[in-house]
């Protein structure tokens, strides 16, 4: 399993993106921090403590390719500087709209049947009252 937890100041917020990679499974997840800096005791105790908080939504990565070398120390300062300064994945950006937009899609069904189910409930309740008036007669 190989995780990667990139924090973005997207003003005002500061956001955490959570991306995970276990066998074909491509997961990520993004949480809401806060407008203050988070510090490095804040971050620790959300990843390690507070896991459940995070909605990952899966993915398959069958075109995902993930290196097992070992990086030289001072490469892998350069390669986490050029990732932070662009800022999240594409693929990562992706998995999240997505995510975004079938959370939307299940809310509004949601709502649909709501709204669905209390005209029926209204509907029924002036049958009555329309069978309770004309019961006398």
């Amino acid at each position: 399993m190989k995780s990667k937890a990139t924090i973005i100041f997207d003003p005002p917020f500061y956001k955490i993106v959570v991306e995970s990679y276990f066998n074909d499974i491509y997961e990520v997840a993004k949480l809401t921090l806060g407008t203050s800096e988070p510090t490095t005791i804040f971050i620790n105790n959300l990843i390690n403590k507070n896991w459940s908080k995070f909605r990952f939504y899966r993915e398959s990565t069958t075109d995902i390719e993930i290196s097992h070398k070992k990086i030289n120390p001072k490469r892998l300062q350069r390669i986490s500087r050029k990732e932070i300064s662009k800022g999240i994945g594409t693929k990562a950006q992706q998995s999240l709209k997505k995510q975004t937009a079938l959370a939307k899609k299940e809310s509004k069904k949601k709502k649909k049947q709501y709204t669905k189910a209390k005209k029926e409930k209204i509907f029924q309740i002036k049958q009555q009252k329309k069978y309770e008036k004309h019961k006398g007669h």
